[in-house]
């Protein structure tokens, strides 16, 4: 609301910043992560590939997708240095309230990533392709992560999920069952 107060010249050159800022954004052409500006190669089509730093980087360990809603997930699970695999961004999550249908995800592009990986594995490679399924604990979330492994049982592809449980600093007394539930399956 503090924007109706602004002068029209500085809501004009706001809203036309944001407009540049959309038009110039460009996304990776195999996880849809932000891209450099740059195109990396063209493909065979013609068109421009553009690839992000993750895809770009040869020491990423190719047998893993960890598959997020949106690009703010990856960059969580990136900052803390302990996953070396790949990415698959979905652009959100299954939610017919809101439209989001599986059609209107990333899934397809998923898939035919998962094929082309798992051709390149098969050369000479004996790890076995594993998709870890980290969208978030909601309800959206986790219908999205049951249609992916509903998806991808009958093609015999491993996947996994982040555990569940309590937080660090958490009291029990505050915690949902569910949460409670999650945290005894999911103990060590």
């Amino acid at each position: 609301m503090a924007v109706l107060s602004w002068p029209k010249e500085e809501i004009a050159a706001f809203a036309q910043t944001v407009l540049n800022l959309s038009e110039g954004v460009n996304f990776c052409s195999d996880c849809f992560n932000l891209s450099d500006p740059e195109p990396s190669s063209t493909g065979s089509s013609g068109t421009r590939n553009h690839k992000c730093y993750i895809c770009l980087d040869s020491r990423r360990e190719t047998e893993k997708i960890c598959v997020v809603e949106k690009i703010i997930d990856l960059n969580s699970i990136e900052k803390t240095g302990l996953y070396r695999g790949l990415y698959h961004v979905l652009g959100g999550a299954i939610n017919p309230v809101e439209g989001s249908l599986p059609a209107s995800l990333k899934i397809k592009e998923l898939l035919q990533r998962i094929e082309s990986l798992k051709e390149q594995n098969t050369n000479g490679s004996t790890k076995e392709l594993e998709i870890i399924l980290a969208t978030n604990p909601n309800t959206y979330g986790e219908t999205t992560a049951m249609y992916l492994e509903e998806l991808f049982r009958p093609l015999g592809i491993k996947t996994t999920r982040l555990a569940k449980g309590l937080s660090s600093g958490s009291y029990l007394e505050y915690v949902d069952s569910i949460t409670l539930q999650n945290a005894f399956k999911n103990r060590r």
